[in-house]
């Protein structure tokens, strides 16, 4: 039997969460205390993966079903429910699901996606529906953290692309905001505050080929230094590197004892290198009237290149060979240098090691699993990946940890995660290591303890799901450390607080800063505070949740408030 269809003329009085993994706990602990939302989970079973953190969480009601069907739906009240996020790790399962609620009523949805190619394609065709990817949220993160950068969101408003930046790299015509570090609590300080960061909007998308351009070179001259190590450090280094000192040594006598025997024709030692050159390649006529010390030094220069020559064709071609088998075998050839070594080929693996490469950075992979479908993703862009469990310390000395630039860590397990990191740091004391901890009170603690840089998928992704299911006014989000900056988009209605004053009233310490204003002719960006605001104008504003919050209430026609509703929570021993 179909569902009946419902439309938004009934009340909306909470949200619902589809899955229990680790993201869907995060997502569900984000709406109750953040955004004090009444949630509804649909899951398999309580007992299982997450399932008992999120039932104990407060004023949260679970539905246990195995399948996202009608029925399921239906025990979840979606009629009245203000969004629907589906977090399951299945694409086409997620998309489907979607479909399915869209039909029953008009609802915001909120999908995790896995492909982004397939979200991008689809997320117009779905109606009010948003598909977004906790691992692309997550990637710049860690990267920006391995490198010690700027991490790099940009977000497009208007005509203008909004981004994180050092006041120096800002252009001086560019309206800029300084933002706090992420220990201070307040986000926004005044205009007046030297800040280390800023956020700027510019005219055109920053492009990021300085940045490129500085690590290929990089990459250029450690790779020639490990290439040559490569060959010198094989059983046939002695011998190149004998005749080698041969060839200089007979550059020397050529030089010396011509400039005795005939002070009318002396030569340079340019020419003296060059007719070393032509004897090793078996190219010089022989010289009768040559000192016994030249012919000597002429006939062990022929020998030495005669020599040279297959023995510069064995190194290479044992290079060659050795390599494609160390590569099907899952283990580095010869030593590589100042790279970034990327723990786990999932997901957010994936996209960091194909991020680090695209900027000419040199990556290592270690997957546990030879059949992860990372594996073949990273071989297919020429990045190693060694084989092994990275929280024995061989698996890290196979993948050359004492001489990597940094370490980042994101498997699916924290222990893993963690052992990886204490390992690289008993190799190096210097290593820069970057691990990926569910747990933020485990994370906050070895970060504290033991120094090391921590960052979760689910604590950067869970916000900004939370503020595209509850806020449609939110544009974009920046994060700053363990905090999000939203950016707003919000209209000014007629007779509201807002309606016929300037735009210096909306601004709050800390919490909110206005970016640009749009009148119907295009936007303007930092406005000037005396402009004086009409019903219909849209205000674009950096905030945090409070700020944006604040806004959006007196933005609106005031109304008188509705008698507040004590939200029903069932018995802990009640089974929906």
């Amino acid at each position: 039997m179909s569902p009946v269809s419902l439309r938004r003329n009934v009340s909306r009085d909470h949200v619902i969460v589809c899955g229990d993994d680790g993201m869907s706990f995060r997502l569900v602990e984000e709406l109750v205390h953040r955004h004090n939302e009444a949630v509804t989970v649909i899951l398999p079973s309580k007992r299982r993966n997450h399932g008992p953190q999120i039932s104990r969480v407060p004023t949260v009601r679970v539905v246990e079903n195995e399948q996202l069907d009608a029925d399921a739906f239906t025990a979840a009240r979606i009629g009245h429910a203000k969004a629907l996020a589906l977090m399951v790790q299945d694409d086409v399962g997620n998309i489907h699901a979607a479909m399915r609620a869209l039909e029953i009523t008009d609802i915001r949805v909120v999908v995790r996606v896995y492909n982004t190619g397939l979200g991008t394609k689809i997320e117009g065709l779905l109606g009010d529906c948003v598909l977004l990817s906790d691992a692309s949220m997550a990637t710049p993160s860690f990267v920006a953290a391995a490198l010690g950068q700027v991490e790099p969101r940009y977000l497009s408003i208007g005509d203008r692309t909004v981004f994180v930046t050092t006041p120096q790299a800002a252009r001086s015509n560019d309206p800029v905001w300084p933002i706090s570090s992420a220990e201070s609590e307040i986000l926004l300080p005044g205009d007046d505050v030297s800040a280390d960061l800023v956020i700027t909007a510019t005219a055109r998308r920053p492009r990021r080929l300085g940045e490129r351009s500085r690590h290929r070179v990089r990459r250029l001259f450690s790779r020639f230094w490990d290439e040559m190590r490569e060959i010198l450090d094989r059983k046939l280094r002695f011998v190149t590197l004998f005749l080698v000192l041969v060839i200089a040594a007979g550059t020397f006598l050529i030089w010396d004892f011509h400039d005795q025997y005939d002070q009318t024709k002396s030569i340079s030692w340019a020419t003296a290198v060059y007719i070393t050159l032509l004897a090793a390649a078996g190219g010089i006529d022989p010289d009768l009237a040559a000192p016994a010390a030249e012919k000597f030094a002429h006939t062990l220069v022929s020998f030495a290149g005669v020599l040279l020559v297959p023995v510069f064709t064995a190194s290479i071609v044992e290079n060659m060979v050795g390599r494609k088998l160390a590569m099907e075998a899952g283990r580095l050839r010869g030593p590589i240098s100042d790279h970034v070594i990327v723990v786990g080929l999932g997901n957010v693996g994936t996209q960091i090691a194909t991020q680090l490469n695209a900027l000419g950075v040199p990556v290592v992979a270690i997957e546990r699993d030879e059949r992860s479908r990372g594996v073949d993703a990273a071989k297919g862009q020429g990045i190693p990946v060694v084989y092994g469990d990275a929280s024995q310390l061989e698996t890290l000395e196979s993948a050359q940890a004492r001489t990597c630039r940094a370490l980042i860590a994101v498997t699916s397990n924290d222990i893993v995660n963690l052992e990886a990191a204490l390992h690289a740091r008993e190799m190096r004391d210097d290593l820069k290591t970057v691990l990926r901890l569910f747990e933020p009170d485990l994370a906050e603690r070895v970060q504290r303890k033991f120094g090391l840089s921590s960052l979760s998928v689910a604590g950067v992704a869970a916000a900004e799901f939370a503020a595209a299911m509850t806020d449609q006014t939110v544009k974009g989000s920046i994060p700053v450390g363990r905090h999000l900056l939203l950016v707003g988009e919000v209209t000014i209605e007629a007779e509201s607080d807002l309606d016929g004053h300037p735009v210096s009233e909306v601004a709050m310490d800390g919490h909110l800063r206005v970016m640009a204003l749009s009148k119907g002719n295009g936007l303007m960006w930092a406005p000037h505070p005396n402009l004086v605001m009409t019903p219909g104008d849209r205000l674009f504003v950096l905030a945090t949740r409070r700020g944006l919050s604040t806004l959006v209430n007196i933005a609106k026609v005031s109304q008188e408030p509705e008698p507040a509703q004590r939200p029903i929570v069932p018995p802990q021993n009640f089974r929906f």
